[in-house]
């Protein structure tokens, strides 16, 4: 007696009679394996997830985030630029003349590796290789460009 037909004998038959089972066809079901996404889960708009499946295409490409408290701490900076990752610089942390330091340090690192600086607030900084490109630009308010 195969699986099937004993799954069938423990639901249909109520007699207990193993030898007496009907040879009944039946229709193959088939089963949805693929995960199905709730309305949550769905993207709104088709930019955003191309973008996020550009960003996953390239494995090799990192963004690593960074908020030095001293000028010493920019050189691991120029160590992740010279090995191809991205990284966002946050100097809220450092003096003003430190804080130019470590832009005009990175800005020479950016200069020899053929990468690119950008201003993306108020003492926060984008750092790419060449790797790595970016679209778009922020523009900054009057007093935060003071800063």
């Amino acid at each position: 007696m195969g699986y099937g037909e004993k799954v069938k004998k423990w639901f249909f038959d109520e007699e207990g009679d193993e030898y007496d089972v009907a040879d009944e066809s039946y229709d193959a079901v088939e089963v949805d394996t693929e995960p199905k996404t709730s309305l949550f889960e769905q993207p709104k708009y088709s930019k955003t997830t191309e973008a996020v499946k550009a960003l996953n295409a390239s494995k090799d490409s990192h963004l690593v985030l960074f908020e030095p408290r001293s000028f010493g701490e920019t050189q691991d900076i120029a160590n992740y630029l010279k090995s191809k990752k991205a990284t966002v610089v946050n100097l809220h942390r450092l003096q003003k003349d430190q804080a130019k330091r470590v832009v005009d340090f990175l800005s020479g690192v950016i200069y020899a590796i053929e990468g690119d600086i950008q201003r993306i607030g108020p003492k926060i900084f984008l750092c790419t290789p060449h790797n790595i490109s970016v679209a778009g630009t922020i523009d900054l308010d009057e007093e935060e460009q003071e800063d």
